[in-house]
C-alpha cells in the first residue's frame, strides 16, 4: 500500500473522529443550554472528549511536533498552578488546533456538514417543542435604555444562551462550501432576525447581520484570498485588538450612557476589578461571577497567565494560511467580536467551526502551490 492510500485511510477514520467528537461537544453544548443536563456534566464530557483525539494524534503521527509538546506541556503547568481543572480548555484547544493541521486528508467539509445538520436538528427540537408545549421556558422582562422590554429562551436557560447556540450553529453552516452562498446567507438572516424578535438578544444578532451583509455585497469574491501581510497582521491583531478595547473599558472611566447601554456590563467590571483586581493566577470568588467579556473574565477571574496563553491560542489558529480567504476573515471576526459582550471564547461549540475553517483554508491553499 503507497503513502497515499495510507494518509487517505488515516484520513477516513480522522474525519470520523473529529465528527463524532464535534457532534457531542455540540449536542452537551444544546442540552445543557436547555437546562436537560448538568453543567459540570456538559463539561466532563466535553472534557473526555479530547482523549480520543489525542490517542488518534499519537497513533497516526510519523513525528510528534516539539512546539506541540512544548506548548501541551506549559498548558497542562498552568492549570496544576491555578489548580483548576477547568482551565484544561486550553489544552484542549492546543490540540485541536495542532491535530487539526496536521493529520493528512481529513474531510473537512464532511465534518462541518455532520455538525450542521446534527446541531441544527437538535438547536430545532428545543425550539419547536417550547414553542408547541412551553417546555423549558425562561422568559424575562427587563429594562433596557429606555423601556422594558419581554424576552423569550425558546427553551434554553436564558435569551442570551440561545442565540449564542445559534450562532455557533451558523458559524458552522456558513463554513460550508456552497454554490449558493447568497441563497443560505439570506435563511441565516431571516432566521437570525426571528430568533432575535424573541430573545432580544443585541450583540450576536448584530455580528451574525454584518456578516450576512457583507457576504451579500462581497458576492462570489468571498472566496477570494488577501496577501500574506495583511493575513499574518489580522491574525494578531483581531485578538489583540479586542482584548485592549476590553482592558481600556475596565481602567478607564466610563460614560454613564454607555454603561445603561451595555446593560451596566461597564459598572459591574469595574466593580469586580476594583474588589479583587488583576493576579497572575486566578482568583477563586469569581469563577462564577456574571461576565459579559470573554477577555475581562479571562483575565479577572484565570489569570494573567492563562490570558496570555489564550491570547496565543487565539492569535495562532489561523497561523498556518499565509492568505486568508476573505470568508476566513468574516468568520474569524465573528467569533472574535462576540467574545466582547459574551464569555464565548472558551465555548468549543464557537471555536470548533473557527478551527476547523482554517485547517481546511491552509489545506486547500497548499495544494495551489
Amino acid at each position: 500500500m503507497n503513502h497515499k492510500s495510507i494518509d487517505i485511510n488515516i484520513g477516513s477514520e480522522a474525519t470520523k473522529t473529529f465528527t463524532l467528537v464535534s457532534i457531542t461537544i455540540y449536542i452537551m453544548a444544546i442540552l445543557n443550554g436547555a437546562n436537560i443536563i448538568s453543567n459540570s456534566f456538559s463539561a466532563a464530557i466535553q472534557a473526555l472528549s479530547i482523549i480520543p483525539i489525542l490517542i488518534l494524534t499519537l497513533v497516526v503521527q510519523r513525528q510528534i511536533s516539539i512546539t506541540f509538546i512544548f506548548a501541551v506541556i506549559v498548558s497542562i503547568a498552568i492549570c496544576i498552578i491555578n489548580e483548576s481543572v477547568y482551565m484544561l480548555s486550553g489544552t484542549m484547544m492546543i490540540v485541536f488546533i495542532y491535530t487539526l493541521n496536521s493529520i493528512p486528508d481529513i474531510d473537512y467539509q464532511k465534518m462541518l456538514k455532520w455538525i450542521a445538520f446534527t446541531s441544527m436538528t437538535t438547536f430545532g427540537m428545543v425550539v419547536g417543542i417550547n414553542l408547541l408545549t412551553g417546555w423549558g421556558s425562561n422568559n424575562y422582562e427587563m429594562w433596557r435604555v429606555d423601556g422594558f422590554i419581554f424576552r423569550k429562551s425558546l427553551g434554553f436557560s436564558h435569551p442570551n444562551v440561545t442565540m449564542l447556540l445559534w450562532l455557533s450553529i451558523v458559524l458552522t453552516i456558513c463554513s460550508i462550501y456552497k454554490k449558493s452562498e447568497r441563497l443560505l446567507t439570506i435563511f441565516v438572516g431571516v432566521s437570525t432576525y426571528f430568533i432575535y424578535s424573541q430573545t432580544q438578544s443585541r450583540t450576536s444578532t448584530y455580528v451574525i447581520m454584518l456578516y450576512c451583509f457583507s457576504i451579500l455585497i462581497i458576492g462570489k469574491h468571498v472566496y477570494d484570498r488577501v496577501g500574506k501581510t495583511l493575513s499574518k497582521l489580522l491574525c494578531i491583531l483581531l485578538p489583540i485588538l479586542f482584548f485592549l478595547i476590553s482592558l481600556y473599558s475596565l481602567l478607564h472611566p466610563y460614560s454613564e450612557w454607555l454603561d445603561v447601554l451595555l446593560s451596566g456590563r461597564l459598572s459591574l467590571y469595574q466593580q469586580f476589578y476594583d474588589t479583587y483586581g488583576i493576579h497572575l493566577l486566578n482568583t477563586p470568588e469569581l469563577e462564577n461571577a456574571m461576565f459579559d467579556n470573554g477577555y475581562l473574565q479571562s483575565l479577572l477571574a484565570k489569570g494573567v497567565i492563562f490570558t496570555i496563553q489564550l491570547l496565543f491560542i487565539l492569535t495562532s489558529i489561523g497561523w498556518k494560511v499565509n492568505r486568508m480567504r476573505i470568508k476566513d476573515i468574516l468568520l474569524f471576526g465573528m467569533y472574535i467580536s462576540i467574545a466582547f459582550t459574551e464569555t464565548a471564547l472558551q465555548h468549543f461549540e464557537l471555536f470548533l467551526p473557527i478551527a476547523i475553517t482554517f485547517a481546511e483554508s491552509h489545506k486547500k491553499e497548499a495544494l495551489n502551490y
